[in-house]
C-alpha cells in the first residue's frame, strides 16, 4: 500500500500546475546532480557520525562525553573553513571544489580504515575526524552553488527544500547501512576467525595454554582456569571481529565516496555567484 500512495503521490505531483515537490526539476541536470551529491554527502556524513563514537565506545571504552569530545573538533574546522569556502565558490569552477572535497572525505576514510585501531589514543581519534572534515567542508556551500544553477529565482524554495530533503535521506540511509553493516560483518568475521580457534591451530593452543597458566598462578582451580581462558580467547576473537567490521564500514563509505568523482562533471558549469542560503 505505501508503494502505491507513493506512486499515486508523484504522478499527482507531475500533472498538477503548482506541485508541493516540483519533480520535474530533476530534468535540468545540474539540480539532478546535486541531489545525487547531496544524497551521498549525507550517506557519509551521518554515517560516520555514528560510527565513530559507537567505535569509540563500543571497542575503546570511551563515556558518550568523550566521544563527543572527539568528534567536536571536526566541526571547528568546518566552521573555520566555511568562510574560505565562501569566498572561493565565487572565483572558482565550483565542480573543482566539489571534487576536491569527495576525494579528501573518500582518502579520509581510506586513511582512517588504516589508523582505527585498539590501541589508538583520544588525540589520534580527534585527528582523523578533523581531517575528514577538511573534506566535508568543501561540499556543503559548492553543492548548493549546484544546485542553483539555471533556476528561476522564484523556484528558489523548491531549490531548498529537494536539496535538504535530499541531505536528510541520506542521513537516514547512512544510519542504517553502517548499523547494519557492522553487524552483519561482525558475524561473517567472527565465523571466519572462528574457523580458526580449536584445536588443530597451533597458534590458538599455544595462546590458551598460556592464559590459562597465568589464571592458574593467580590462584585458580585448573578447571577454572580452562574454562576462564576460553571465555578471555572468545571476547577477543569477538572484539577483533567487530574491528573489522567497523573497518568494512569506513571503505564502504569511502568507496562510495570516491564513485561520485565522476558524477560532479556531469553537472554544467554553475554561475560564478553564491548561492542562496539552504536550510
Amino acid at each position: 500500500m505505501g508503494v502505491v500512495s507513493l506512486v499515486s503521490f508523484v504522478l499527482w505531483e507531475l500533472q498538477h500546475e503548482h506541485p508541493i515537490v516540483d519533480l520535474k526539476m530533476f530534468k535540468m541536470r545540474s539540480f539532478a546532480v546535486a541531489n545525487a551529491l547531496m544524497l551521498v554527502l549525507g550517506i557519509v556524513l551521518f554515517g560516520s557520525t555514528v560510527l565513530l563514537p559507537q567505535y569509540t565506545q563500543v571497542l575503546l571504552g570511551y563515556s558518550a562525553e568523550q566521544s563527543g569530545m572527539a568528534l567536536s573538533p571536526g566541526g571547528l574546522v568546518i566552521i573555520a573553513l566555511l568562510p574560505l569556502v565562501g569566498r572561493l565558490v565565487s572565483k572558482i569552477d565550483t565542480r573543482y571544489l566539489v571534487t576536491f572535497g569527495f576525494a579528501v572525505t573518500s582518502g579520509s576514510m581510506l586513511y582512517m580504515s588504516r589508523r582505527l585501531d585498539l590501541q589508538m589514543d583520544f588525540k589520534e581519534a580527534v585527528e582523523l575526524r578533523m581531517i575528514q572534515s577538511v573534506g566535508m567542508a568543501f561540499l556543503f556551500v559548492p553543492i548548493q552553488t549546484i544546485s542553483y544553477s539555471g533556476v528561476a529565482p522564484q523556484k528558489y524554495n523548491q531549490v531548498s527544500g529537494i536539496v535538504n530533503l535530499s541531505r536528510n535521506i541520506g542521513g537516514d540511509v547512512g544510519i542504517a547501512f553502517v548499523t547494519t553493516l557492522i553487524t552483519r560483518r561482525s558475524q561473517v568475521h567472527q565465523a571466519l576467525l572462528s574457523a580458526h580457534t580449536n584445536g588443530y591451530n597451533e597458534a590458538y593452543r599455544a595462546r590458551l595454554a598460556a592464559m590459562t597458566r597465568a589464571l592458574g598462578h593467580a590462584g585458580a582451580t585448573s578447571v577454572e582456569a580452562a574454562r576462564e581462558a576460553t571465555g578471555a580467547m572468545y571476547r577477543q576473537l569477538v572484539q577483533q571481529a567487530t574491528q573489522l567490521a567497523y573497518l568494512d564500514a569506513l571503505r564502504a563509505l569511502a568507496v562510495a565516496t570516491a564513485l561520485m568523482l565522476p558524477v560532479i562533471w556531469l553537472a554544467g558549469r554553475p554561475q560564478a555567484r553564491g548561492a542562496p542560503a539552504g536550510h
